[in-house]
């Protein structure tokens, strides 16, 4: 397969084209408002765990964190695809604007729910399936953005820059801002600070103008069944997407579930520690991304393969730790691995990837990733309800790299794009 090119009226065919990304100040500002939507959306994996483990009983912590987790991410998967048709309809600053506009407003009611100290978790739920439904449109929406902004030279690092970082905004800025303040100030104060960034992150990107997309002429059920054939007959991609369901079904949905429990009752360390620690992932992710900026892996497919079972195998190093400085450094160790495997994943896709499909195909990866989510918080809820968070971290290693070694050996059209 061919990679698909795409002219850019910035790029001058008699020059050597830059590879810089920031060279293009549309780029420059759509990193930016990733930068502190990113952050604002990492305040919330921290914030909504808290507040809900603090309001039920020792025993029913997994579950009860688990299951706002699946309420999250379930409209997710079933809005994903047309999420992706809208993406190649609608002028995609216009749907950034209404969706974390919308993430804001939740904010603010999860802020008030704090302020008047609400005992009752109920109220979460719908709000958790409020935020879910329009990460459906945000995410095919910002990541089919991208290719319009920079040259075909510039788009590898400009996917390595973007998701160095909007992952250093969600897993590290965000986790650790949350943390401090819910320490030093309360629960109330770390919310204020997330609508605060997610209303400046809307407004943001709607200064980022791009082409209005073309009408296919067909409605959306058709634009759904032309994406779908077109996947199908694109091996890779199709392994791609098979990969992409990896991290939120046996990395990040059990290490989510676990996080607010290991640190007091097996590291017990306090409440900043849970956005420390996942701030540790974060750190480790934009190590990882600034590498591949600077020293590229060559055979990138493979590396993808090698980058699950390599992250399963950290996972269960973490699920054994007892000690603070043991978990931080295998923590940053996993975010390395997750930052070839996130970058190349999504690099590749967007360069292999025919333009006028582009919205569909990225809504599939928003989908196989939603549609990962609730598996990995319901068997890491269940899991650790029964028998407790650390097998529960060992167990979804142990089959990550299971998983990554039967890639690497059978998974040939992923294991051969460059």
């Amino acid at each position: 397969m061919t990679e698909v090119a795409r002219p850019s009226p910035e790029e001058d065919p008699t020059s050597l084209p830059s590879r810089n990304p920031f060279a293009s100040r549309q780029f420059a500002r759509w990193w930016l408002a990733s930068m502190i939507a990113g952050t604002g959306v990492g305040i919330q994996t921290v914030t909504v765990p808290l507040f809900i483990r603090d309001r039920v009983s020792l025993d029913e912590r997994a579950l009860a964190i688990s299951s706002v987790l699946i309420a999250q991410t379930m409209p997710g998967a079933l809005l994903a695809l047309v999420g992706g048709v809208m993406a190649d309809r609608i002028e995609r600053r216009r749907i950034l604007l209404r969706t974390y506009a919308i993430a804001a407003l939740v904010s603010t009611l999860y802020l008030w729910l704090a302020t008047i100290d609400a005992r009752s978790i109920w109220p979460v739920f719908p709000l958790a399936a409020l935020v879910g439904s329009a990460g459906a449109f945000t995410n095919p929406a910002r990541h089919s953005m991208l290719p319009q902004l920079v040259t075909r030279a510039q788009l590898q690092n400009a996917v390595i820059f973007g998701t160095m970082g909007f992952m250093a905004a969600l897993q590290f800025l965000g986790p650790t801002l949350a943390g401090m303040a819910v320490d030093l100030w309360g629960l109330a104060i770390a919310f204020s600070f997330e609508v605060v960034l997610l209303t400046l992150g809307a407004l943001l990107f709607s200064q980022i103008r791009t082409d209005q997309p073309v009408p296919s002429g067909r409605n959306v059920l058709g634009d759904l069944v032309d994406g779908v054939r077109y996947v199908r007959t694109e091996p890779a991609i199709l392994g791609l997407l098979f990969l992409a369901t990896m991290p939120g079904a046996f990395f990040i949905g059990p290490f989510a579930v676990t996080i607010p429990i290991v640190v007091p009752d097996v590291l017990h360390a306090t409440n900043k520690w849970i956005g420390i620690l996942w701030g540790c992932f974060g750190v480790g992710v934009f190590l990882g991304s600034v590498f591949l900026t600077l020293r590229p892996i060559p055979r990138r497919g493979l590396a993808v393969c090698f980058a699950n079972f390599a992250g399963g195998l950290v996972l269960m190093l973490y699920g054994s730790s007892h000690r603070l400085p043991f978990s931080v450094g295998t923590l940053v160790l996993w975010g390395l691995c997750a930052s070839v495997f996130t970058n190349y994943v999504v690099a590749l896709l967007q360069q292999h990837t025919d333009p006028r499909m582009m919205g569909r195909v990225m809504s599939m990866y928003s989908l196989v990733f939603f549609i990962s989510m609730p598996i990995g918080y319901a068997q890491a809820g269940l899991v650790t309800h029964r028998f407790g968070p650390e097998p529960t971290l060992l167990a979804s290693g142990l089959v990550a790299a299971a998983i990554g070694l039967v890639c690497l050996a059978l998974v040939r059209p992923v294991r051969a794009l460059e």
